[in-house]
């Protein structure tokens, strides 16, 4: 009976460590200090912009002068689908991944994944691990597609059917924008990116302006 029962405490022990471990609460993806933000967008704010064909696909966004993918930048793949954000010598440092059913915001090692079909983040990847979201946080949170009569489309994560966290907006006349929002407003860094001339300019938003 002994044996039993410390079999049982340790059962449960290990099942309240992984129930732990499963729904702890984490962020949805690593916050980035604006200072860092700062220091980034200094660095590739006078890259030029331009259009490069890879074996992983199309990129549209910034160039190193020494024609490095570094910067704000779009990639259309087979792999990945639409990635957007920000990248750094060819990788994505932070941003958007949409494919088919799910979109990922955040780095490769750190991001919310949400199921495209219903809109509702589906888990956390940390350090290889994934987490489930907290009740709260699966509540609140979703990755939508809200369209305008003017056209214009936002794809991104929304709270409360507003536009709230990273997301794109695309413009009816083929230009579109990548950026963090706020309370529905673009907020911080962000890049417009016209695809008429494959310029790509970046912005920067205090929460007071309107789309």
């Amino acid at each position: 009976m002994k044996i039993r029962s410390m079999i049982i405490t340790m059962l449960a022990v290990l099942f309240s460590m992984n129930m732990h471990a499963q729904f702890v609460r984490l962020e949805k993806y690593p916050t980035i200090p604006v200072e860092y933000e700062a220091a980034f967008v200094d660095q590739v704010t006078n890259y030029v912009s331009g259009v490069v064909k890879s074996l992983y696909g199309q990129y549209f966004g910034q160039l190193s002068p020494e024609g490095n993918i570094y910067g704000y930048g779009s990639f259309y793949t087979d792999m990945d689908g639409e990635v957007y954000g920000l990248y750094r010598n060819g990788d994505l440092a932070f941003g958007i991944k949409k494919g088919a059913d799910i979109a990922k915001v955040g780095t490769n090692d750190h991001f919310i994944a949400y199921d495209l079909r219903t809109g509702y983040p589906i888990y956390i990847m940390k350090d290889n691990q994934k987490y489930n979201p907290s009740t709260d946080m699966r509540e609140k949170n979703k990755f939508m597609v809200l369209t305008y009569p003017n056209g214009d489309k936002y794809v991104g994560e929304v709270i409360d059917n507003k536009r709230e966290g990273y997301g794109l907006y695309f413009y009816a006349n083929g230009n579109y924008y990548y950026g963090k929002y706020k309370n529905n407003k673009q907020y911080g860094y962000g890049a417009l990116f016209k695809q008429q001339n494959n310029n790509v300019t970046i912005q920067y938003w205090d929460g007071s302006d309107e789309d």
